[in-house]
């Protein structure tokens, strides 16, 4: 068992307001057992709509408990979606209590819960059928229940079992609304939209601290955003030195609530138990926190450490690579399985559609001149159809990272250590994140030489052009370039990449067939970010070469055996 305080950090706020219907002295007394106040205190100055909108008000409650109006059962839900994200954001939790119909139907139920399952606002306690058809995109696990949230409760609860629901689930400390921090910085880097619901979320994760200093990092496409924080506590809780509390560092990742979820359940369920702690950062849970729409993950920082790229640039990856799949994916590769019921084919099958969606990846408009203009296929389908006849086969398995690129992999004294957690996968084909990884290598390490001019894109192709013809990717080869070379950096970590991975092939050619897949796939992705000349024309490269591999398969190898196709339900969900 963990171990528990008497009394938690922080000051509870043990405050609950009631919004239509008040309990009976009699059930309120269930509160005041637990030390709960509520309001209204006074019957005369019942709590409003607009009580509610108050940012001074909230914030000094735990939860609101909100009774369904019998006979005006609209109401409610008109107030809840203009109102519900506000309390949300200050971690008010909001628990329904439904009312009931003379004819006992499901109407007053489906007036509340229609309009919160188009995700709307994050709802806990709904039935399979209807949490089935919230968008999958905001779709949290099933039976979660992450607070803060819209709690809906049974009609066929007591007042005794929702003081006990209610009390038991306390909301944490109050936001620090004098916490120093440049508000600017977050503008800047994210927009307008959303503004005041990541200010909050900050407020509430460092509600301990006096000041903070964010320092905004590059890296990722995914749509969150990372940050270097100095946090300085307030005074008293740790010894002040001439120039005030000496900061912690900590990261700071805000983002879309459903993928700061997913990443949370990610290092709850896979990072603490199986990454050695000195090679991945450590959450901090105590400062994680929710929102309406948003939320925020704090953990310790990494300092001290350089990406992967730096490193392989530098000559000294060899050793970092080698760590990366021995000891820092250890824990996870060492659980392989062979998978004889679904195929390498059917294992990747979403990584042909862009990401959330049913369509099939697909060049930007600004790079198909350029991938003609290296006489590369452009159409995804044919390539598609390679993939699948040749992947049919029955592939290893185990946990895999999902997402990793070469800013996705820090080196700190020749130990790797691994970041962002969010697209993990629990089974997984084993070539997939080697080939991820040599992948974001040639995407992103060669930014600089482009735009320095030290390489040409024509010079650049016809370097590396020996690392992708059919004869480097067969089991145990390696392709060397002339010493001193730009490129020989790539070459040496390519080499240490596809040494490590021959042994995850359970027949010859998947890592090829990974790599080509993983190479197509980057060349597509849209993200503005990316239109740049230089990430726009690497891309392009990327594709070139992706589907240069499979055109170089599909005519030489062999039908495989067949195997059966997996279930749509498993991969990205």
């Amino acid at each position: 068992m963990a171990i528990r305080e008497f009394s938690p950090e922080g000051t509870p706020r043990a405050k609950i307001a009631f919004v239509g219907e008040v309990p009976s002295s009699e059930h309120l007394d269930r509160f005041r057992e637990r030390n709960f106040a509520w309001e209204p205190s006074n019957p005369n100055d019942p709590v409003t709509p607009d009580k509610l909108r108050d940012p001074d008000y909230i914030s000094k409650l735990d939860a609101v408990i909100w009774t369904q109006d019998s006979k005006n059962p609209k109401t409610l839900p008109r107030e809840l979606i203009e109102i519900g994200p506000r309390l949300l954001d200050h971690d008010v939790r909001v628990y329904i209590r439904l009312a009931t119909d003379d004819q006992q139907t499901a109407m007053p139920r489906q007036l509340v819960v229609n309009p919160l399952r188009k995700g709307l606002l994050p709802t806990a306690n709904l039935r399979r059928t209807e949490w089935e058809t919230i968008p999958e995109s905001q779709r949290e696990r099933e039976n979660a229940f992450l607070l803060p949230c819209v709690y809906i409760i049974d009609t066929a609860s007591s007042w005794i079992d929702i003081a006990a629901l209610v009390c038991d689930r306390p909301a944490g400390p109050s936001p620090k609304f004098g916490l120093q921090f440049d508000e600017a910085n977050l503008l800047t880097r994210f927009g307008p939209d959303g503004h005041e619901e990541r200010v909050m979320l900050l407020k509430r994760s460092f509600w301990n601290c006096a000041e903070i200093q964010l320092i905004s990092l590059d890296g990722g496409l995914s749509g969150t955003r990372v940050f270097k924080a100095y946090a300085s506590l307030d005074a008293g809780l740790v010894q002040q030195g001439a120039t005030g509390a000496y900061p912690h560092v900590y990261f700071v990742k805000i983002g879309p609530r459903k993928k700061i979820i997913d990443e949370y359940d990610q290092y709850c369920g896979h990072i603490f138990e199986y990454v050695p702690f000195y090679l991945g950062p450590r959450l901090r849970r105590d400062r994680c926190n929710l929102g309406s729409t948003q939320g925020i993950l704090v953990g310790d920082f990494v300092d001290g450490a350089e990406s992967l790229i730096a490193c392989a640039r530098g000559g000294r990856c060899g050793h970092a690579i080698a760590n990366l799949f021995d000891k820092t994916l250890g824990g996870w590769r060492k659980q392989q399985r062979v998978d004889t019921k679904f195929s390498l084919s059917s294992y990747l099958e979403k990584k042909w559609c862009a990401e959330g969606q049913s369509r099939l990846i697909a060049l930007p408009p600004e790079r198909v001149p350029l991938v003609k203009k290296l006489r590369a296929d452009i159409e995804i389908e044919p390539l598609k159809a390679i993939f699948e006849q040749l992947g049919n086969t029955e592939t290893s398995v185990a946990p895999a990272h999902g997402d990793m690129h070469a800013t996705n992999v820090l080196v700190r004294h020749g130990d790797a250590i691994l970041i962002d957690f969010e697209k993990l996968e629990q089974h997984y084909p084993l070539t997939y994140d080697p080939a991820s990884l040599e992948g974001g290598l040639l995407v992103e390490g060669f930014i600089e030489d482009l735009k320095k001019r030290r390489l040409t894109p024509k010079k650049l192709l016809s370097m590396i052009s020996p690392l992708y013809e059919e004869s480097a990717l067969k089991m145990g080869q390696s392709t060397f370039c002339r010493p001193g070379d730009p490129t020989e950096w790539f070459f040496n970590a390519v080499n240490q990449i596809r040494a490590l991975s021959w042994s995850a092939e359970r027949e010859p050619g998947q890592y090829a067939l990974t790599l080509a897949l993983c190479l197509i796939r980057k060349g597509c992705n849209p993200h503005p970010e990316l239109k740049e000349k230089e990430p726009n024309t690497l891309r392009a490269i990327s594709f070139f070469f992706g589907q240069k591999i499979l055109r170089a398969m599909a005519p030489t190898t062999a039908t495989p055996p067949r195997v059966h196709k997996r279930r749509s339900g498993g991969v990205g969900q």
